[in-house]
């Protein structure tokens, strides 16, 4: 589920697509999958893996997020982006929520014949 950011409480962040470099973005809608972001008129290939940077300052220090994400849909408004289990992770971290089930791997006993 994504969460609509308010005009005030939007995220500025880079993305780093490699064959083209740094491009500024601003997170639209926020969840702990994906996100959506506006890239102006830059349009980024669907399946792109980028790298979104995230930094902003907390409790007096300045804190730097890198999160790994796929581009999933990219129109001239809007881009949307989903993360991997890594990238929802750090998302769920951020958002202050548990991580996701699937990244906490279970032990299973061995087979035993």
């Amino acid at each position: 589920m994504l969460n609509t950011l308010s005009e005030n409480k939007r995220i500025h962040l880079i993305l780093n697509y490699p064959p083209l470099g740094l491009v500024r973005a601003t997170a639209k809608l926020l969840g702990a999958s994906g996100m959506a972001v506006e890239t102006g008129c830059i349009l980024l290939p669907s399946q792109a893996e980028v790298e979104v940077t995230l930094s902003y300052r907390h409790e007096g220090h300045n804190r730097v997020h890198r999160i790994p994400a796929r581009v999933t849909r990219s129109e001239p408004s809007e881009t949307l982006l989903e993360f991997d289990i890594e990238g929802q992770t750090a998302i769920h971290s951020l958002l202050g929520q548990p991580a996701p089930a699937a990244a906490h791997p279970t032990r299973t006993a061995p087979a035993t014949a």
